[in-house]
């Protein structure tokens, strides 16, 4: 199955580029981060054992990503939009392997602009709506639109485990760029521009594939 892949540092916007891209192909989204969170809210064996590990902010095994990859996929859809994954060279060898890579997005943004993003981010604890204080607020302060539930900072969002996420970014997910720019499958966005700005420039990077 064929696919594209978005990633960046936490914050540059890959989830909503994403979303955008796999509706415009009809292709089947999937968030990695939004996967197991599900799994969590759900309280399912696989969502406790990653459980600990989400809310320290950390990364989860390749072993678990794998298992939740390959229980997701949709056979009716034509493709994929990938964006939280591959998080680690091994992952990226495992998709690789496992598809066919057709373009791959490295969301470039400044680190404080990231944080600054990072830091307004809400989801309801009771729903799993996220929002956005910046781009994307709730209608009502602290409130969520789609269910009533209240809106809360994650885990994962928190000072600290921002902290240690980006730490891990900088030590493993920025070798995937050199890792698709040596197989030409690379492309880099400047994520700092508005969201139809940063579409636009993917929709030109993609060329007739959208046609």
């Amino acid at each position: 199955m064929q696919c594209f892949v978005f990633f960046g540092i936490q914050g540059s916007g890959k989830g909503t580029q994403a979303e955008l891209l796999s509706e415009n192909l009809n292709y089947q989204h999937i968030n990695i981060g939004d996967l197991f969170r599900e799994q969590v809210l759900r309280q399912t064996d696989l969502g406790l054992q990653v459980q600990d590990i989400i809310s320290r902010g950390e990364l989860v095994p390749d072993s678990l990503v794998f298992e939740i990859v390959d229980s997701s996929l949709l056979p009716e859809r034509q493709g994929i939009v990938f964006d939280g994954f591959p998080r680690t060279l091994v992952q990226a060898e495992y998709l690789v392997e496992h598809f066919q890579v057709r373009q791959v997005f490295f969301l470039e943004l400044a680190e404080a602009v990231a944080i600054r993003r990072i830091s307004s981010r809400r989801i309801c604890n009771s729903c799993g709506e996220n929002y956005n204080l910046e781009s994307d607020p709730p209608r009502q302060d602290d409130v969520c639109d789609k269910c009533g539930g209240e809106l809360v900072i994650r885990n994962d969002d928190k000072p600290e485990a921002i902290s240690r996420r980006l730490t891990e970014f900088y030590e493993q997910t920025l070798a995937l760029k050199e890792f698709f720019a040596s197989r030409d499958l690379l492309s880099e966005i400047d994520a700092s521009q508005d969201v139809e700005e940063v579409a636009a420039a993917i929709r030109k990077a993609i060329g007739s594939l959208l046609n």
